[in-house]
């Protein structure tokens, strides 16, 4: 399976390593991510997925994720900032969780409820605006 339908997925646990720690290395991303999807993922990959993250008319999260060249590291600089596209919509994520569950037996299920737990974030989230 390609590694670029996992890019939401990637969005969102880069979203939880910013929200634990104030900088996060790319390096750290890139363990984290390859670690919890179970793929190979390079450090251009998650330097895109931050530039879609932040800049992608189509997703609409518009992330104030920022890079400080002291610490070669990414933060947010709205540490309330949630992460949600601003065109979200209840079908959306009925559709993600549709497809997640046909994956459920190739995902391990600590993967599995984690993503469920992002689904679930995503749904009672509040609309953030640009």
């Amino acid at each position: 399976m390609a590694q670029n339908k996992f890019a939401l997925i990637r969005y969102h646990l880069i979203d939880l390593l910013l929200h634990k720690s104030d900088y996060v290395k790319t390096a750290r991303m890139v363990e984290y991510c390859t670690e919890k999807t179970g793929f190979s993922i390079t450090p251009r990959t998650i330097q895109m997925d931050i530039d879609a993250m932040k800049n992608d008319v189509f997703l609409g999260f518009y992330a104030p994720i920022e890079y400080c060249r002291q610490r070669k590291a990414y933060y947010y600089k709205d540490p309330d900032y949630i992460l949600t596209p601003l065109h979200e919509s209840p079908e959306d994520i009925l559709r993600l969780e549709e497809i997640l569950l046909q994956y459920r037996k190739m995902i391990l299920q600590e993967h599995y409820t984690e993503i469920m737990h992002i689904l679930f974030k995503l749904k009672h989230a509040p609309i953030q605006k640009k």
